[in-house]
């Protein structure tokens, strides 16, 4: 598709949508691991301005990436969903049985595609889920369908998680004070048999209150589309839900770990340096002085070779500085790195009020908290929608996910204070044991008494070792007991040395 907004085709794209790009590129692009960062080249990995293809092909391959920001995803997203979702009891019995246990006709349940749901808007800031129904066949009468019809067939509606970068262009109008969408457009990937191969096609879903629309290329024509299909739905809204994990207006977010991000491309780049410098340190260069460069002659270098030439011939070797300091830069970048995820989970002053204290003060909530709260309006929104598609003439009902997970700031001065207490005898094993707990530096089933055990293990086996090396003594000295004095030792007290008063 052309990158000039054409005001005739389906195909272009919204201001928000271009300024949007950039961060869905990087975030994509990390999520798909060390594959996506080596095809992306020199969008992540610059060459430099004499390196050769050969060798910045060699240094591309080389390099492996350390999916912090996959890793920290997973973990949060994790959290909200640790155990099943809980469906409302407000949820109509024909949602519960005919919907929920494989909400997107592809086996997936409402758990599987919440979660989903949730890591795809907290990955790009923000994602959709359209709420569709199938076209059945008409009647053979050629009456006009009942509902009768839809239930007697099976037919229903269904979910589908659509991702941020594939919705081209959104325009909503506020009506009563409500964001309404009046105009979406969705570039649709899909796949058709041609005798034994296999075809991937494109085409754009164009969506207007009560109306839908198919458009395709035309073919051999650039940028060019036509209307191959259109129908009415029978609604008169748009049945598209989109859930916001940190919205900055209307389709637009950062998304939430777009820093992490950032600080993970810079250790991606960081580690090809530091592989390529090895490389070079591992191979010393082998130089020649007094030798006219001029003079031809051939020098075989390799192993059980002699060098025969003129001039003296030595080893230039990497001095280690450059390689010491890359393994500092990349134990920064990982430190910084692996504290971000926590801070997600920490309570922060924010406008969320519980209806009781709403005059009086905000609650303390964290920032994946504040996102799982909102999760939790979106699935009802389309669990409404879901209502109308099945004309239940009723509410969809809502759904609650885990939310609390907060844990608070620790301040350091308390955490020294409780290691003072520790080695001055104040604070038993057991108290610290549960302040570690109590903080998350230790998991909320850490058997203290198995952990016991082990460290008489460990103690017993460092003394049977000890017992090992002491049998290996002069003969002298395996009666010696700890802190007596040996031979020179007395020697050194019958020549007035000071001793110790073991006391």
């Amino acid at each position: 598709m052309s990158d000039e907004k054409n005001p005739k085709s389906p195909a272009t794209t919204s201001c928000a949508y271009d300024r949007m790009m950039p961060r869905w590129g990087v975030m994509e692009t990390l999520l798909g691991g060390t594959e996506s960062m080596r095809n992306a080249g020199e969008t992540y990995t610059p060459k430099y301005s004499e390196e050769t293809e050969d060798g910045y092909a060699a240094r591309l391959q080389a390099a492996v990436l350390l999916n912090m920001v996959e890793q920290t995803l997973d973990t949060l997203c994790g959290k909200p969903f640790s155990e099943p979702v809980k469906p409302g009891e407000d949820i109509p019995a024909g949602i519960v049985d005919q919907i929920l246990k494989d909400v997107d006709l592809q086996g997936n349940n409402i758990d599987v595609f919440c979660r989903q749901w949730f890591r795809e808007g907290m990955s790009k800031a923000f994602a959709h889920v359209l709420v569709d129904m199938p076209r059945p066949a008409p009647r053979e009468d050629g009456q006009p369908r009942t509902l009768d019809d839809d239930r007697r067939e099976g037919v229903r509606p269904y979910w589908v998680m659509i991702k941020p970068e594939c919705v081209l262009f959104a325009r909503a109008d506020i009506i009563d004070g409500v964001e309404v969408l009046q105009h979406i457009r969705i570039l649709e990937y899909y796949t058709e048999q041609d005798g034994f191969a296999e075809v991937e096609k494109v085409r754009i879903r164009v969506l207007e209150p009560g109306l839908v629309q198919l458009w395709v290329p035309v073919e051999k024509k650039d940028d060019e589309w036509r209307l191959d299909d259109e129908w009415n739905t029978g609604i008169d809204y748009i049945p598209l839900v989109t859930f916001y994990a940190d919205r900055q207006g209307f389709m637009e977010g950062k998304p939430p770990l777009l820093d992490l991000a950032h600080l993970n491309v810079a250790h991606w780049q960081s580690t090809s340096d530091q592989r390529n410098i090895l490389k070079v340190a591992r191979f010393p260069i082998l130089a020649c002085e007094e030798a006219d460069e001029n003079e031809d002659s051939t020098v075989v270098i390799g192993p059980n070779k002699v060098l025969y030439g003129p001039g003296k011939f030595k080893y230039v070797e990497h001095t280690g500085a450059a390689i010491e300091a890359g393994r500092k830069d990349l134990e920064d970048l990982e430190r910084q790195m692996a504290g971000y995820g926590s801070e997600f989970l920490k309570k922060k002053p924010g406008n969320q009020t519980a209806t009781a204290r709403a005059l009086d003060s905000a609650e303390a909530t964290s920032d994946l908290s504040a996102m799982s709260g909102v999760f939790e309006d979106a699935v009802a929104q389309v669990l409404d929608i879901t209502a109308d598609w099945m004309r239940l003439g009723t509410a969809g009902g809502t759904i609650e996910v885990i939310k609390d997970y907060d844990i608070e700031e620790l301040n350091p001065a308390a955490v020294e204070f409780v290691k003072y207490l520790r080695e001055k005898n104040d604070l038993s094993r057991k108290a610290l044991i549960q302040f570690a707990m109590s903080h998350g530096f230790l998991p909320e089933d850490f058997d203290e008494e198995a952990d016991w055990s082990q460290i008489v293990e460990e103690v017993s086996n460092r003394s049977e070792l000890l017992g090992e090396a002491f049998s290996d003594l002069d003969p002298a000295q395996k009666d010696k007991k700890p802190g007596e004095p040996g031979e020179e030792d007395d020697k050194t007290n019958q020549n007035g040395g000071e001793t110790e008063d073991e006391s």
